[in-house]
């Protein structure tokens, strides 16, 4: 067990959107810790979510399915929890422009409220919410540390800023003590490979383990640092630390590789599908963000906290994890 985890034995812990993909992986490290867990999601259609994450979970958890923002059905909960990790939200870069009233109201109204319900229930309880490095935008320099200009190319990403925000002011103003993760791409068990629109990663294992050509677009040279969700669960509970509140914090990995170089790491992982590089379409072109690695070297400096699996080993958990639970590959 991570270090950073014993510490919540005993805690009684909410993660909102904990039947997703981030969200359940924490739950069930919370739990396995001696942590009480509660989670709340929304279940909304397309976001991944299900009570399936959940199997195999070393003790009980409270499941509220509700919307964050639902403060009838959420003040309850709140006001009971020793900790919060906000992980609820939609990821989807190009479902957020086909239908952005919808990305504003799941990113940014329903984070709001929930912040009112924190404020008026709970407001010594401190936050950790999870973002996305999209808030940078396209990259004017690499590694992109905190100080790189917030320049968002789509809905999503003004949300999640928007999102960011609110927690922060609500930080400095009310003394809510909120601190927020920027994740870069995140990968490994309990991610829908059913859904799309969910990132390129759970793209890439379902054709490669259904035996398809993985797609590549563009010419494949786009470089992404990929973190395995087991370093994600470390850098949640790590923001815990006192010294995080009121701060944002990048996650990212030492190694960068070409889009490329990890659809071919996917695919000998899974036997060997063929990988071929076919044309940007114009809709996901246009909001593309070109090479991307993330400095989180203030995380390693204020946390404690680094990656620890390589993106080999990671495929290689991952591959497994879903050949042992093939409904992740259905819709069903």
């Amino acid at each position: 067990m991570p270090d950073e985890l014993r510490a919540l034995s005993g805690a009684r812990c909410l993660v909102t959107g904990g039947l997703g993909f981030i969200g359940a992986n924490l739950a069930l490290a919370l739990v396995g810790a001696g942590a009480e867990v509660v989670v709340v999601d929304a279940l909304v259609p397309q976001h991944g979510g299900d009570r399936r994450n959940l199997d195999g979970a070393a003790g009980p958890i409270e499941v509220v399915v509700a919307d964050i923002g639902d403060t009838d059905r959420v003040a309850p909960v709140v006001a009971s929890v020793d900790a919060i990790f906000n992980v609820a939200g939609q990821v989807s870069h190009l479902e957020s422009m086909a239908d952005p009233l919808r990305d504003l109201d799941l990113n940014t109204r329903s984070h709001l409220a929930f912040l009112e319900t924190v404020r008026h229930h709970r407001p010594e309880v401190p936050v950790v919410l999870t973002s996305t490095r999209q808030v940078y935008g396209r990259p004017r320099y690499l590694p992109v540390d905190e100080d790189h200009p917030t320049d968002p190319v789509d809905v999503n990403g003004v949300d999640k800023l928007a999102g960011e925000r609110f927690h922060l002011l609500y930080q400095r103003f009310y003394g809510v003590p909120a601190r927020v993760l920027r994740l870069t791409n995140v990968y490994g068990p309990r991610q829908s490979l059913s859904k799309d629109g969910l990132g390129f990663f759970p793209v890439f294992l379902r054709r490669a383990l259904d035996g398809d050509a993985i797609a590549v677009f563009g010419d494949g040279q786009q470089q992404r640092d990929c973190l395995h969700v087991a370093d994600v669960v470390r850098a949640m509970v790590a923001a815990l630390h006192p010294e995080a509140e009121g701060e944002v914090f990048n996650l990212g990995h030492p190694e960068a590789h070409p889009l490329l170089h990890i659809a071919q790491t996917v695919a000998a992982a899974a036997g060997g599908t063929p990988v071929e590089l076919v044309p940007f379409p114009d809709e996901l072109a246009r909001i593309d963000i070109g090479s991307f690695q993330g400095d989180y070297s203030k995380a390693k400096r204020v946390l404690g906290w680094e990656p620890r699996v390589a993106l080999a080993e990671g495929v290689a958990d991952t591959i497994d994890f879903y050949r042992a639970h093939p409904w992740y590959r259905s819709s069903i």
